[in-house]
């Protein structure tokens, strides 16, 4: 299960334990081979230092649907494996997403006990109310957001299989 607050800032957090390791997550979340394996299956291009740039791709099937050629863009602001990862995020999905602040997103591993790990998103969402309403899961055409990348996410790690694409849910 995947949990969700929202503060008043326009600060998005999303929780999700995952049976796994916090290298097994940490690989999930930055190699790109594990990446295509789950949530939308988009393509990402990165350098995962400081500095770097990261750029997520459409899909085939997004593009025949009018996408973006590169769907979100952003830089690495740190990279520290297995533990944190910060980024700057900048959807590209449309015009009205393309003409919002980049955003801030940040993910942190936390090894609990039992085998178990807390993996939580924190993405900072000022001054972009469409990029937080996709990415939140509100737009049900937009396919899900955070909570269905990481429920996926959670799937494919514990299980093996990931669940079947959801565009448009």
């Amino acid at each position: 299960m995947t949990t969700a607050a929202t503060n008043h800032d326009g600060t998005r957090t999303y929780r999700v334990w995952i049976r796994a390791t916090p290298e097994a997550i940490w690989e999930a979340l930055t190699d790109p081979e594990q990446v295509r394996r789950y949530g939308y299956r988009a393509p990402v291009e990165v350098e995962w230092r400081p500095g770097g740039s990261y750029r997520a791709l459409a899909t085939d099937e997004m593009q025949a649907a009018g996408a973006p050629a590169v769907m979100v863009e952003g830089e690495v602001l740190e990279a520290a494996p297995p533990h944190r990862l910060i980024q700057t995020w900048r959807a590209l999905f449309g015009p009205e997403t393309a003409a919002e602040p980049a955003s801030r997103l940040t993910y942190e591993v936390e090894p609990g006990a039992h085998g178990v790990t807390k993996l939580t998103v924190i993405h900072e969402v000022d001054g972009a109310p469409i990029t937080a309403a996709i990415t939140s899961g509100v737009v049900a055409e937009a396919g899900g957001g955070f909570p269905w990348v990481l429920s996926d996410l959670k799937t494919l790690l514990e299980t093996g299989t990931a669940l079947p694409v959801q565009m448009g849910a």
